[in-house]
């Protein structure tokens, strides 16, 4: 087993109402059997590359016991839920692929076709609300737009008006990523809801979440940076409507499919996201799609990619060449 951290750059810089970001900071992760390879990404930090040096040392340091059976599941119930256990599992389900000559929704039963293809939003960085418009002119063809929102300047209702101006038809979402207070929430629900918005991402931390039973449901909302895996669903029930699933999160996608899976008996709807990464990174997170009410898997941000990569066309992306994962 062999890591390898790679840096791949964005095509301008992308902000969010916590960090501004240049490149995308993973760590690839290489397992080989009888000269088979499979093959996992994870991002174990936005952007600390010290965290990424330490998740490899943790991947290195993994006794053979625990990974060289081959065996996601088993894998799963031994590791903890880390960016790098994804790694982990998404290279062992690769490797499992391969060396049984089948795709992996084949091997996982997933009721998939090879030439599935699913729509997939704009994410318009957060910035002024006039530049945010700019860019929501620019995604004409884009079946949907996602706002990111959160800024602490009290502008965000004003950034709202702007990009529903600047593209009247689309489909809008917002993600605050954590960066709003209840009262905060309570001032733009009103807003988002004349403006037709399909629901709020992460509007508020953790720590205030329980203000959300307080709110008018005016908006669906989605949980994201407090929705991990299976064991986050019982709090979740009755603050959130849906569920922003992420493989980094759940750490692999052995979990993410249960989760996707459990969410649904529960009456949440799930968006199928990602961290930042490459083509790598996205190819595990497209089988979990086609049961997804949104998919925010776009990879258009980055400046270069793997060359076997996804078919991709007008907003819509398919499933991942097998030269490139599963």
């Amino acid at each position: 087993m062999t890591t390898q951290i790679r840096r791949w750059p964005l095509k301008r810089p992308f902000a969010i109402s916590r960090h501004v970001f240049t490149d995308n900071l993973v760590l690839e992760v290489t397992i080989e059997s009888d000269g088979v390879r499979g093959r996992g990404e994870c991002e174990p930090h936005e952007f600390d590359e010290e965290v990424t040096r330490s998740a490899a040392a943790s991947v290195l340091s993994l006794d053979q016991a625990a990974w060289s059976h081959l065996d996601p599941i088993a894998l799963n119930a031994r590791l903890p839920r880390s960016p790098w256990r994804n790694a982990i599992d998404c290279a062992l389900w690769d490797l499992k692929a391969k060396r049984e000559g089948r795709r992996i929704w084949d091997v996982l039963e997933l009721d998939i076709m090879a030439d599935d293809t699913f729509a997939v939003f704009e994410t318009i960085a957060l910035d002024t609300p006039e530049r945010m418009a700019s860019f929501a002119r620019q995604a004409e063809n884009a079946p949907g737009l996602k706002l990111k929102l959160g800024s602490a300047d009290g502008l965000d209702c004003e950034r709202l008006e702007a990009v529903r101006s600047a593209a009247p038809q689309h489909e809008l979402t917002i993600d605050a990523n954590e960066g709003w207070s209840i009262w905060q929430l309570s001032e733009i629900l009103p807003v988002a809801r004349r403006l037709d918005v399909t629901c709020i991402e992460q509007p508020v931390p953790a720590a205030l979440e329980e203000g959300l039973s307080t709110l008018p449901r005016l908006v669906p909302l989605c949980a994201d940076e407090t929705c991990l895996d299976r064991s986050s669903l019982p709090r979740l029930a009755g603050l959130y409507d849906m569920i922003n699933i992420k493989l980094d999160k759940t750490g692999g996608l052995t979990e993410a499919l249960a989760l996707q899976r459990d969410a649904a008996a529960l009456g949440f709807k799930t968006m199928i996201g990602c961290n930042g990464g490459s083509s790598l990174a996205l190819a595990p997170a497209t089988l979990l799609a086609p049961g997804a009410a949104l998919v925010d898997l776009g990879s258009h941000w980055l400046a270069a990619d793997h060359q076997s990569g996804f078919e991709t066309s007008d907003y819509r992306i398919g499933l991942p060449k097998a030269e490139l994962w599963g």
